[in-house]
């Protein structure tokens, strides 16, 4: 599957970044409508790699946002999911998530494949097809696939060395790869600062006020940094950090 891959990803020309004709590679193997490709996808170091169009795009967005969903539980599992959004039990499975994606795409199916790095998961694979009755890919294509981009990624992409900086200490500024969820990361620190919280608390403050704004964790994490707005219960955003 390896060569495979890589032979499909050649096929698609050098125009196109890796990450993109790798997503294109997946997309076209997998028979989806849309897929996206998330490193660290729980760890304030998340990095959508590719997205290939606005549906998956909303998809990871509400993912991100409320901390749940079947790409969320294929990265802590380790397991493949399978969701079916606007079928009977998704409801019950991701409450919010499944509302606010039937709101905002309409039924989907959407497939959820951890990516491995040797014992660990690097990220998720997520496909999705329109209408919850889709079957799911083969088990064995789907393994067999991520574990292939897990290889492609590591050795083409050279996020070995990122990997090892930034996974190992979550604590500290992302880098390489990284540098593209640095916001969310500073954010995050700023409201422990601000605000005493623990890291966790935190984001999952910033997570909220995403939420209920209809904005990306990206967005709420500038305007948090521009001060533009206080997330502080009181509103004061002059008021110093707890000693």
């Amino acid at each position: 599957m390896t060569s495979r891959l890589a032979e499909t990803v050649a096929d698609a020309g050098s125009g196109a970044p890796l990450a993109d004709r790798l997503g294109e590679t997946c997309r076209s193997l997998l028979g989806a409508d849309g897929v996206a490709l998330v490193l660290a996808y729980t760890l304030p170091q998340r990095l959508a790699v590719c997205v290939t169009d606005d549906v998956i795009g909303r998809v990871e967005n509400l993912q991100d946002v409320l901390g749940e969903g079947p790409s969320v539980d294929a990265y802590r599992s380790g397991c493949p999911v399978v969701g079916r959004i606007g079928a009977a039990g998704a409801e019950v499975a991701w409450p919010l998530f499944a509302e606010a994606a039937l709101r905002e795409t309409g039924p989907l199916t959407v497939v959820a494949v951890p990516v491995p790095a040797g014992a660990e998961v690097l990220g998720v694979l997520t496909a999705y097809r329109p209408g919850p009755g889709h079957p799911a890919p083969e088990e064995e294509l789907t393994a067999h696939l991520a574990a292939a981009v897990g290889v492609t990624l590591l050795r083409d992409l050279d996020f070995g060395r990122d990997l090892e900086l930034d996974l190992d200490c979550p604590g500290g500024t992302p880098t390489g790869v990284w540098a593209a969820r640095a916001e969310v990361h500073q954010a995050t620190g700023f409201l422990v600062a601000r605000l005493g919280l623990p890291p966790d608390d935190a984001l999952a403050l910033l997570r909220a006020r995403a939420y209920a704004a209809g904005l990306t964790l990206g967005e709420i994490a500038r305007q948090v940094l521009a001060r533009a707005v206080d997330l502080a219960p009181d509103g004061d955003a002059g008021r110093p950090p707890n000693p």
